[in-house]
């Protein structure tokens, strides 16, 4: 049995409980209708009958109400839970039409791949774009050296006062200005500091950087231009093997399956607040049922008719006897049909909080989009003992998640997201069908370059995502 199916067994247990109170409670106030007119002539009986009776026709009313309402829930519930159901088959099939649509471009890509690589001109142009990367890239890490060597060699430079005084002042410069006195001084203390081989040594430390930093900018730039040149020729073989259109097949037809799963999401918590609605009837804390309880309460809380039980009492009558012997009997499976009441609410607690773990699982399995196209787990076994695991209530949420992140696998594809312009680190164009452009491939792909997915383990191996 699922936790739904707990869920709603608790919460019918506990209605019936619930309902058998209230039962009770009506016996009761009938056994003191009866006792109050076997003693009318010692006690305003009548009166006291009287207002059992209105008691009695008001409770039956709201429980009528109540039973009327409850039942037109109870529809509402099953009809989420059909349309639900439809709207998950509709979900497989939509997803499988998608995975269609994602291996078609990935087919097409990786098509288009292989008349690429065995153009001479895109060959020669890819090997320029390289080359130009791998200069910049040096060219970068020499204005870095230079930069952080300036920083850490310029540090004793900038503490000596003296120097950073003739610093400051231009001194040896055109820019030095002072009179005769300042220039005599400045001249003994520059001479007493060795300032003209410092201020020359710290002349270069400072301009050696901002050169390599320019020369490092000049190659970045035609880095740029060589790998846009090569992305270029990328965008016009995609375009010219139809590419594009392919992939905007493949984003409507992931824009039906993300307006289904909205429109799931959405029917999910409709369904969760009729479940809300159904708790609180299950556990007696509608309306109608707290009326009719604090009805039946209140009449038993009248003084006479705490008086009519103590002559009752008080007499050898035997119909008093038998009518005071069901009271007792009526309280004592009150008071254990209240306990079974708090066990089930307790119980109903645990499997609405497993309950809500699931949904709460599913939720984020969709979001990670553990259910991708091409998107499985290494080890389908070991999966399996967790999820059972979890369902057992023998490990939570995050530690399962952190499972299936870690066993998480793509199905090799038959297109490289790292060739061409997709190889430099600047995301790729090469989606293989898994969409969403430019966000880099996701780890442990195999396929053409890493000839299979590494680490898979036995007892299921690799299988596609799917629902949940």
């Amino acid at each position: 049995m699922d936790e739904n199916e707990q869920v709603t067994s608790t919460d019918r247990r506990v209605a019936e409980a619930g309902g058998r109170l209230v039962e009770l409670q009506q016996e009761q106030a009938r056994q003191y209708r009866a006792l109050a007119r076997l003693r009318v002539e010692h006690l305003a009986g009548g009166a006291l009958v009287d207002s059992i009776d209105h008691t009695e026709r008001q409770v039956l009313a709201l429980l009528q109400t109540r039973e009327s309402a409850a039942g037109s829930l109870e529809r509402e519930i099953d009809g989420t839970n059909e349309r639900r159901r439809a709207l998950e088959e509709a979900r497989t099939s939509q997803a499988q039409v998608l995975d269609q649509a994602a291996e078609s471009v990935d087919a097409a890509e990786a098509a288009s791949q292989a008349s690429l690589d065995a153009n001479p001109d895109y060959q020669a142009q890819r090997e320029r774009a390289r080359e130009a990367d791998r200069v910049a890239l040096h060219a970068e890490e020499k204005a870095n050296r230079s930069e952080q060597e300036r920083e850490e060699k310029g540090r004793s430079y900038r503490e000596d006062p003296l120097f950073s005084y003739l610093w400051r002042r231009h001194y040896g410069t055109p820019g030095y200005r002072a009179g005769s006195l300042a220039r005599w001084l400045d001249g003994k203390v520059a001479r007493l500091i060795g300032y003209a081989d410092a201020r020359a040594n710290y002349s270069r430390l400072q301009e050696i950087p901002i050169r390599l930093r320019e020369h490092a900018s000049l190659a970045r730039q035609q880095a740029d231009t060589e790998f846009d040149s090569l992305k270029e020729m990328d965008n016009q073989a995609r375009e010219a093997d139809g590419i594009p259109p392919l992939e905007a097949v493949q984003a409507a037809e992931q824009e039906k399956l993300d307006a289904i799963d909205a429109e799931i999401a959405e029917l999910e918590q409709t369904h969760a607040d009729l479940l809300q609605r159904r708790q609180a009837f299950a556990s007696g804390e509608d309306k109608s049922y707290q009326q009719a309880v604090g009805y039946l309460a209140s009449e038993f809380q009248r003084e006479d008719l705490r008086e009519l039980r103590q002559e009752a009492l008080a007499t050898p009558l035997p119909d008093d006897d038998i009518i005071i012997g069901r009271l007792i009997d009526q309280q004592a499976e009150r008071e254990e049909i209240g306990d079974i009441i708090q066990d089930l609410k307790d119980s109903m607690r645990q499997h609405r909080q497993r309950l809500h773990e699931l949904e709460s699982l599913r939720r984020e399995f969709k979001r990670q989009r553990y259910d991708q196209s091409g998107s499985g787990f290494a080890n389908g076994a070991l999966v399996g003992m967790m999820l059972e695991n979890f369902l057992k209530g023998m490990l939570n949420r995050d530690d399962l998640l952190r499972v299936l992140q870690q066993q998480r696998r793509y199905r090799p594809r038959h297109s490289d997201p790292t060739f061409g312009s997709g190889g430099f680190g600047r995301g790729t164009i090469w989606n293989g069908g898994l969409g969403r452009k430019g966000r880099g491939w996701p780890g442990s792909i195999g396929g053409r370059r890493g000839g299979g997915i590494g680490g898979m383990g036995g007892g299921g191996g690799f299988k596609t995502g799917g629902g949940f």
